[in-house]
């Protein structure tokens, strides 16, 4: 990264009209959020997009992240840190194995085996529905598809960073209470889009809707239980008026 390319992106993250930490907090629909334009991971991958215009969303992972690499060479260069000294004598590689594969959090796995369930189904359907042409149908799909890896992806954060954050458990505004209020709104939406498949007449896979809203039933009230102030959380720039309830 050149040092002037650095600069410019300090100067953008130092704009006040954009919203700090609200890319942590929402469900990745770009598209259908009206704070994009006060949102940096948004405006940098705009300008990853148009300047290599990478074809898939694995190469714009892998720019995005080359991106955050470059940019900690630079603030280490700047701070006059040698991340060769840092690590020489290390095998940063080396992992400690006891013999035993670690233990799944059970509300990560119940989760996951969701988010299996539901993106094998909604990806089984995608051509039915779209050759059948009912939006309200294919729009349900699309948001089962899309929560079934984000409701999986912000409660294993939340697990996992309410057990690292051992002094934050009274902070509603700790990470893990933002994490889980996220895959609320996950469970709440895809909810309300099985329910479109369970209707009269657009049934399209008969008990598997209702068995995958059991499912998120379960886990709502898991989520809930283990975190009782999530609801609480005020995520930046779309709670900021008041603390909503899901």
């Amino acid at each position: 990264m050149e040092p002037a390319d650095f600069d410019r992106l300090v100067a953008r993250a130092a704009d006040p009209r954009l919203i700090p930490g609200i890319y942590n907090y929402c469900n990745g629909r770009c598209r259908r959020c009206a704070f994009t334009e006060r949102c940096l991971t948004f405006l940098d991958n705009r300008e990853l997009e148009s300047a290599a215009e990478p074809s898939t969303s694995a190469e714009m992972v892998g720019a995005s992240l080359r991106r955050t690499l470059e940019i900690l060479i630079e603030v280490a260069r700047r701070e006059g840190i040698d991340l060769e000294d840092v690590t020489k004598g290390e095998d940063v590689t080396a992992i400690e194995d006891d013999g035993e594969p670690p233990r799944e959090d059970p509300l990560t796995a119940r989760a996951r085996q969701y988010g299996v369930l539901a993106w094998r189904i909604a990806q089984a359907l995608e051509p039915v529905v779209a050759q059948r042409g009912d939006a309200a149908v294919i729009e349900a799909v699309d948001t089962i598809e899309w929560f079934s890896t984000l409701i999986s992806a912000k409660i294993r954060r939340a697990t996992s960073g309410q057990s690292e954050e051992s002094d934050d458990h009274d902070d509603v505004q700790a990470d893990h209470n933002g994490s889980a209020k996220v895959a609320l709104l996950g469970i709440a939406e895809s909810r309300a889009a099985w329910s479109v498949l369970m209707e009269v007449g657009r049934a399209t896979a008969d008990g598997v809707p209702a068995q995958a809203v059991r499912m998120l039933d379960v886990l709502d009230r898991d989520l809930r239980a283990r975190f009782p102030r999530a609801t609480e959380f005020v995520r930046p720039g779309f709670d900021e008026t008041e603390s909503q309830e899901v």
